[in-house]
């Protein structure tokens, strides 16, 4: 009867062990669970905050956009030109400055001055006495 004791307490002590090692994983696993859902809780809590100092941010931003829009004012302003004699870049001069480079320029050539372009003759100069 002692053999029979000895193995039923053997056997109670494994049993109480094997319900021990079961109960800590479930306690292990509650408390894992727990402080997991605290990290998640805490980083929904941080990501709210970040969101909501996001929008208010873009409020903030889109106030002042709208009132520098207020503030700006389209002013129109239309003017006269009067040309008399346009001037362009690649002409500087008028019709009368190119007649008198027309004529300053026969005079350098030796031309008559009086003469038109098509008909220019050289001026017969005098010899000196």
């Amino acid at each position: 009867m002692s053999v029979r004791l000895t193995l039923a307490a053997a056997l109670a002590a494994c049993l109480m062990g094997a319900a021990g090692f079961a109960y800590g994983v479930h306690v292990g696993t509650a408390q894992e669970q727990a402080a997991q859902k605290r990290a998640d809780d805490a980083r929904e809590a941080e990501r709210a905050k970040l969101q909501a100092q996001m929008d208010a941010s873009a409020q903030q931003h889109q106030a002042a956009e709208y009132a520098r829009q207020g503030a700006i004012r389209e002013i129109y302003h239309e003017s006269q030109k009067v040309i008399e004699k346009p001037v362009y870049r690649s002409v500087c001069i008028d019709a009368d400055g190119v007649g008198l480079l027309d004529r300053a320029a026969a005079t350098a050539n030796g031309e008559d001055p009086g003469a038109s372009a098509g008909d220019a003759r050289p001026v017969a100069h005098r010899p000196a006495d």
